[in-house]
């Protein structure tokens, strides 16, 4: 973690989601699951697409049903961040199939396992920020300037090496 997959999802999904129908962002799928179970993550991503405050799930094969029936004519942004087992995108009962023309699905996750094991058809890897990359970052963010101050270099260069190009260590 902390190469800034969530940070460059939820960018994406705030610039893209205009686009279409209805959206959906879930922010931390393995949490809603180990919490509150399946039937609670289906109810969240039908009540944000459909924009509907509450809903009824008996049980993940009525969600699946749900899904399938009411998003087919939507073009749908569905967001899923923080999936840590396939067996959740299985078990959630969302495939592509079931959306309207235009649809997409993005899955964020640490272990690229998951997204070939669930199909995915492309996968983009957020990669680490380079020595000069990280090096303009830190010193927007520490000096608020483009330039290391004299007395701080040994000490902003330490800091870059530690954090090995990790944005949100910076």
């Amino acid at each position: 973690g902390g190469v800034g997959k969530t940070t460059l999802a939820n960018t994406l999904f705030k610039e893209i989601s205009p686009q279409y129908d209805a959206w959906c962002y879930i922010d931390d799928l393995s949490k809603i699951y180990l919490d509150l179970g399946v039937t609670s993550a289906q109810k969240q991503l039908l009540c944000q697409v459909l924009n509907q405050g509450n809903m009824e799930i008996h049980h993940v094969s009525h969600g699946t049903m749900l899904m399938k029936n009411r998003l087919r004519h939507l073009k749908t942004l569905i967001v899923l961040d923080n999936v840590d087992q396939v067996e959740q995108l299985e078990k959630l009962g969302l495939h592509p199939e079931y959306l309207g023309a235009g649809s997409r699905i993005i899955i964020i996750s640490t272990d690229c396992r998951i997204l070939q094991n669930y199909g995915v058809n492309e996968v983009y890897n957020v990669k680490v920020l380079d020595e000069t990359q990280a090096l303009k970052l830190f010193c927007k963010r520490a000096f608020k300037s483009k330039d290391i101050p004299k007395e701080y270099e040994e000490l902003t260069f330490d800091v870059l090496k530690y954090v090995k190009g990790l944005p949100l260590a910076l």
